[in-house]
């Protein structure tokens, strides 16, 4: 029987668990194994906005879990990851077997041509971004406090500068400490982790309890649904 762990990523909170992004990946990864015998082992979705990007977490997961139980690393969609440098690096230095169900003729040597040109792009990307604020930054000086939209710089401390004029937004005034602080106490948190402390007990996995919590309808904190990162980090509390 052919063993397989499977990747997603979207590219928001709305096309999570329920959303059409995940619905499409998830019929393209049924679609490609089709009716043979086969055994999913784990499903590991990556959510993150364009605009604010994070360290990977799930890609890694992925391949730890192909690793141990020796089977295929099955991603759903290649042709929209294939510019981002941390994924393709991720999944050339892997060492697991792996196919692209959008792509199945990719291998190890596309995946690094794949990794070669991501990071071309992303340095071309980082050289524009510091050269248009560098720009902005000689307009203010001169002055000039009007933005490309045709509306007016709000000054900070009656200052022109760079950036969010209304600064952090609310978790970053709290600090690091507050923060979990506020994870510590918060109820939902809490329901989650006598859950989660009696399930490892019972030997089940990170993404098995992550798989219940979603079931019952736990939230997480921020109100998002589990991860086996986040059941990881709740379960170091227990």
């Amino acid at each position: 029987m052919k063993k397989y762990v499977c990747y997603y990523r979207v590219s928001t909170q709305k096309q999570g668990a329920e959303g059409l992004g995940i619905n499409a990946q998830k019929n393209a990864v049924v679609k490609y194994i089709g009716n043979n015998k086969s055994e999913i082992l784990g499903e590991f979705i990556e959510v993150e906005t364009g605009t604010r990007k994070r360290k990977r977490v799930e890609i890694y997961n992925a391949i730890e879990l192909a690793k141990k139980n020796n089977a295929t690393l099955l991603v759903a969609k290649l042709d929209r990851l294939s510019r981002d440098v941390e994924f393709t690096s991720a999944l050339y230095n892997a060492g697991v077997e792996f196919i692209c169900c959008d792509n199945p003729t990719a291998n190890k040597l596309t995946i690094q041509l794949l990794s070669v040109i991501a990071e071309n792009e992303a340095e071309v990307i980082s050289n524009r971004i510091k050269s248009a604020l560098a720009v902005k930054k000689e307009r203010i000086k001169k002055g000039i406090i009007v933005n490309k939209d045709g509306s007016e710089m709000k000054p900070v401390n009656g200052k022109y500068r760079l950036g969010n004029p209304n600064g952090f937004g609310v978790y970053q005034k709290l600090g690091a400490q507050k923060i979990k602080e506020l994870a510590a106490t918060n109820k939902s948190n809490i329901q989650a982790m006598d859950i989660i402390c009696s399930a490892r007990k019972q030997n089940m996995t990170l993404q098995q309890i992550a798989d219940k919590l979603n079931s019952l309808q736990y939230v997480t904190r921020r109100g998002k649904t589990f991860t086996p990162t986040q059941v990881s980090r709740l379960y170091l509390k227990c």
